[in-house]
Formats: structure tokens, C-alpha cells, sequence
């Protein structure tokens, strides 16, 4: 037998008012979040009762989606508070001055990047961050890549600023 596939509508409908109920709920994108679960069966290449199997993987890709918006969310949080950490505009000479040096370091480190990730932290520097949809546009990478891009990017440039950055 071969795996489900969304060329079959019975199929398709078996999941898909599940697959939109648990994306409303958390405001994820549907249309992401049904790529995921099909990319999954295909993956899985199972032929036993796909529409359960189907059901299944959504429940499991919801769980995946809201874990990644949670670490987007921790993420964009982590920028807030360096962002108030950064001086003010009547800030002391010396704190724009750590303040512009501090910019520099990062700015360099950046540059350092593997050229896949470069262009995603630059983005993520951004005020406010883009989404993932934009961020599928402007760097076309399939939007399901950029959660585990961004974490292995911002790995590598964890590895490449001081360790006084971790505060």
C-alpha cells in the first residue's frame, strides 16, 4: 500500500477540520501546520489507517508549532530586554559609547556567520523581528526551516560572542 497522500479529499477532510480548529485556537498558520503533518506522512510512508494516522500527526505538529512559537515568543522577549538594556539618547558619553561598541561586536559577529545565517540573524535584529512568513519571502527558505535554522544560527553566534554577552 502506498502512504496517504492529499490527493485523496476523504482523506483530507478526515483531518482537516481538526487540523484548523487546533490552528485558530493558538492563531498558528493552517496552511503551515497542514505542509507539516503532510510532510510527516509522506516521511513516515505508513499505509494503515492513514485518516487515524493523520489525525495523529496534526495533534503531534500542533504540539511542534506551539513549542516553536513559544521559543520565537522567548526569543523576541530576550530582544526586548536588550533592547532596554541599550542606552538611552541622553545616555552618558561612556554608556553610548559601550552601546555603539557593544552594536559593533554584534554586527561582527554576524558578519562571521555561515552565509545561510547571517541574513536570518539580521533579520531577527530587526525592530520589530519579521514573521516567519516574511522571513520565508525575503530569504526564501521553506517557512517549516526557519525554526530549527534560527536555533542552530543562534547557536553559532552564542559560540562566537564573549561570554559576557550571556547575561
Amino acid at each position: 500500500m502506498t502512504p496517504p497522500t492529499a490527493a485523496d479529499p476523504a482523506l483530507r477532510g478526515a483531518f482537516l477540520g481538526l487540523l484548523r480548529a487546533l490552528a485558530a485556537a493558538r492563531a498558528l498558520d493552517p496552511e503551515d501546520l497542514e505542509q507539516q503533518v503532510w510532510l510527516r506522512a509522506a516521511a513516515e510512508r505508513r499505509a494503515s489507517r492513514p485518516a487515524a494516522r493523520l489525525r495523529a500527526l496534526t495533534v503531534q505538529e500542533f504540539r511542534r508549532a506551539l513549542a516553536e512559537a513559544a521559543e520565537l515568543a522567548r526569543s523576541r522577549e530576550t530582544a526586548a530586554r536588550l533592547a532596554a538594556r541599550t542606552p538611552a539618547g541622553d545616555a552618558w558619553p561612556e554608556q553610548r559609547t559601550l552601546a555603539a561598541e557593544r552594536a559593533r561586536e554584534l554586527r561582527a559577529a554576524v558578519a562571521r556567520l555561515p552565509a545561510r545565517c547571517a541574513p536570518l540573524v539580521a533579520a531577527l535584529l530587526e525592530s520589530p523581528p519579521p514573521g516567519y512568513r516574511e522571513l520565508a519571502e525575503r530569504l526564501a527558505l521553506p517557512r517549516g526551516s526557519i525554526g530549527p535554522t534560527r536555533a542552530h544560527c543562534l547557536a553559532c553566534l552564542r559560540r562566537m560572542l564573549p561570554p559576557e554577552w550571556e547575561r
